[in-house]
This record gives structure tokens, C-alpha cells and sequence, in this order.
């Protein structure tokens, strides 16, 4: 056992994460109630052990050196896996048998298949305590990478954390425009150009698919007529599109659920989009749970059963 490993206790790592979460010690010790002498001697201490300055003062507060980075950076891994620990174990007091947090991209949030397989999951395991969150991709990811979250379900630009993510494949999936019944482009296929004529609701930047459509159109030599709104997908953005002649960028996958609910149509358009397909995202660097093997099953046999994977 190293001496950091003998040494460094959980209240240091509160410390540094604190000090560099509020920029100074006196504004940390306020957080953690505790006198600020205590601050000065718990992070001189933790200095010691790491052999290294954490801290630097500026004009603007205090600033993690290169090597308070470092252990910033664990520090949060170290602090989130404490906190599932604490909500195993209360959850095994409680009489559940563990903990599932899922993190699901936003705009699968109408995917049927998907939420089909979480309510077999919580049919099938009443005593497994599970949350989901729905948020952007990089926000999931980072929520991954803290330990946050067991298992993301969306989509990784192709190579992207192939070092520190471990992926299964659910289906392919290729986003498109879709219209209100009776829309001009719903009529047939159609250009890219044709699509500049009218309003777009597109994901807000940075988005990489965005960013593909708008390179493409500059890349074809066209002008963007386009009125471009800037917005997650959501009920809102659905019933715009649904009384209007606005075109809103969806995952294919959730077609059926948006014609049966908003009356929308995929506008047949050939995208020039290059992306990957939806998986369901683990980290590399750490084995995975009972109930996040559990689930994976369930998810894997919900997309065999529709025909749709390959995992």
C-alpha cells in the first residue's frame, strides 16, 4: 500500500474538491462548515501526502495547479463512488437488492422500444432502485465518466472514447426532417436544397449533427434560406411542427410513435449525416454492476425481438 493509499482520507478529498469548486478557502469552508484554519491545514496536509502544490492563488481566486487537476479530476470518482455505495447500502436496508442509474439522450425519450424495456426491467426487478436521466450526450458522458450514471443510451461520434467506453450496438438509426400531413416535401423524395425553403428546429450547438448539415450546405454551394430554431426535441417543437409548415430533425427510431402522436411524416430527403448507431454505453475502466447486467440482457433481448439489433 503507497503512502497516499495510507495517508489520504475522504475529508482531504472533500477539501480539494470544494476549494476548487468555490475558488477560494474561505468560501469552501463555508460550504463544508467548517473554520477556515481547518481548510488551510486539511489542504497542507493533503499536500504533503501528494507531494505537490494543488493550489495557486490569482487575481481571480484559487486555481488548481496541474497537479490539483489530477486529483481533482479522481477526487469526483472517488466522491461519486462513495455516494452509490451509500445508496447500495441504504437501498439494501431498505429491502432492494442494488441501485440502477441510467442516462438516456433527450431526443429517445419517444423511443417505444425503449421504454418498454425499462418497464419489463422494473417489472421483472421491483427491488432494484432505478433513476433515469435525460440529457444531451456530453452531458451524459460526463456523468458517465463521474460515475453518475451506469449505463448511457444514445449515440457516440464514430472512434469517440473508444479507449475508455465500452459500447453494444442496439440498432442502426439515421435522423431525418419530419412535416405535418399534407407538407409540400412530404409529397416524395426531395433535395437537401428543397429543404431551405422552410423552418427548421435543430439541436442547439455545439451538436455534431448540426454541424454535418451546416458544413453541407455551404460544402454544395447552397445559401441557408432556412429559419433555423434552436431546441431540444419536445412536445412543444412536435405541435409547432404539427400546425405549421416547420421541419424538425428527429432519430429515426421514434417515426411511428411521432405519426401516432403529432401526425408527422418522415420527409424522404437523403441527409448527408455520418453517424453512428444508437448503443447502449459503459465505462471501460470499471466492471459493470449485477443490475446493469441485468438490464443489458433485458435491453438485448428487446432489440432482437423487434428485429432491429445486433448486438
Amino acid at each position: 500500500m503507497t503512502s497516499m493509499q495510507q495517508r489520504l482520507k475522504l475529508r482531504h478529498i472533500s477539501v480539494v474538491l470544494e476549494i476548487a469548486r468555490c475558488g477560494s478557502l474561505q468560501k469552501a469552508a463555508e460550504a463544508l462548515a467548517v473554520g477556515q484554519s481547518a481548510i488551510s491545514k486539511a489542504l497542507a496536509e493533503v499536500e504533503a501526502i501528494a507531494e505537490a502544490q494543488l493550489f495557486e492563488r490569482t487575481p481571480s481566486g484559487m486555481r488548481p495547479t496541474v497537479y490539483g487537476e489530477a486529483l481533482v479530476r479522481h477526487g469526483y470518482l472517488i466522491a461519486s463512488d462513495v455516494q452509490r455505495a451509500e445508496a447500495e447500502l441504504d437501498a439494501l436496508r431498505s429491502g432492494d437488492i442494488g441501485t440502477l442509474s441510467l442516462g438516456i439522450f433527450f431526443p429517445l425519450n419517444w423511443w417505444e422500444a425503449l421504454a418498454d424495456c425499462i418497464a419489463d426491467f422494473r417489472a421483472a426487478s421491483p427491488k432494484i432502485r432505478l433513476s433515469v436521466r435525460e440529457e444531451s450526450m456530453e452531458t451524459l458522458l460526463e456523468l458517465l465518466d463521474q460515475d453518475l450514471v451506469d449505463i448511457v443510451i444514445g449515440r457516440l461520434a464514430s472512434g469517440y472514447g473508444s479507449d475508455q467506453y465500452a459500447q453494444a450496438l442496439l440498432r442502426e438509426d439515421h435522423p431525418h426532417f419530419v412535416a405535418r400531413e399534407g407538407h409540400p416535401l412530404t409529397q416524395g423524395p426531395v433535395t437537401l436544397e428543397d429543404l431551405l425553403g422552410f423552418p427548421w428546429v435543430l439541436p442547439e450547438q455545439p451538436n455534431i449533427i448540426r454541424q454535418q448539415l451546416e458544413f453541407a450546405v455551404r460544402d454544395m454551394g447552397l445559401r441557408s434560406g432556412a429559419d433555423v430554431m434552436s431546441s431540444q426535441v419536445s412536445p412543444l417543437t412536435f405541435r409547432l411542427a404539427s400546425k405549421s409548415d416547420t421541419l424538425v430533425l428527429v432519430s429515426q427510431c421514434i417515426a411511428e410513435e411521432l405519426r401516432a402522436l403529432y401526425g408527422l411524416k418522415p420527409v424522404l430527403c437523403n441527409l448527408p449525416l455520418h453517424l453512428g448507431p444508437l448503443v447502449a454505453v459503459t465505462r471501460s475502466d470499471k466492471p459493470v454492476n449485477r443490475a446493469a447486467t441485468a438490464f443489458m440482457q433485458k435491453l438485448k433481448n428487446a432489440m432482437t425481438a423487434s428485429g432491429t439489433a445486433s448486438m
